[in-house]
């Protein structure tokens, strides 16, 4: 599969501009290229007013993973000002897990590699 760390960096594009609205001051990521996949690691802040919205990422990011609609449309993840394009993250992830608490979220997503 062609443009992966391309995808990767459109993913991680997404979910800090998710962040940045529901009101994270605090971004930390980490990425690692391992042997047969990406890990994308994302911990954050957000304001509790928004803790409902939470249930809908973790829903969107656990998203059934869809191949065929990725080649299609990964370009567009990231570019969209209106609407966060969480559930095409979610079609482009391999394994998405979410913790939160009252302030803190950590996000870890999976992508594997294709040969």
């Amino acid at each position: 599969m062609k443009h992966n760390k391309k995808r990767i960096a459109k993913m991680v594009d997404e979910l800090v501009t998710y962040m940045f609205s529901i009101g994270a001051t605090d971004i930390s990521i980490n990425i690692s290229d391992e042997v047969d996949s990406y890990r994308i690691r994302l911990e954050s802040n957000y304001l509790n007013k928004y803790r409902k919205n939470l249930d809908k990422l973790q829903k969107y990011l656990n998203y059934d993973k869809q191949e065929e609609m990725e080649e299609y449309y990964w370009e567009l993840a990231g570019d969209s000002d209106v609407d966060t394009e969480l559930t095409l993250i979610g079609m482009m992830t391999d394994e998405a897990e979410i913790d939160y608490n009252d302030d803190r979220i950590k996000i870890t997503l999976r992508r594997n590699k294709k040969g």
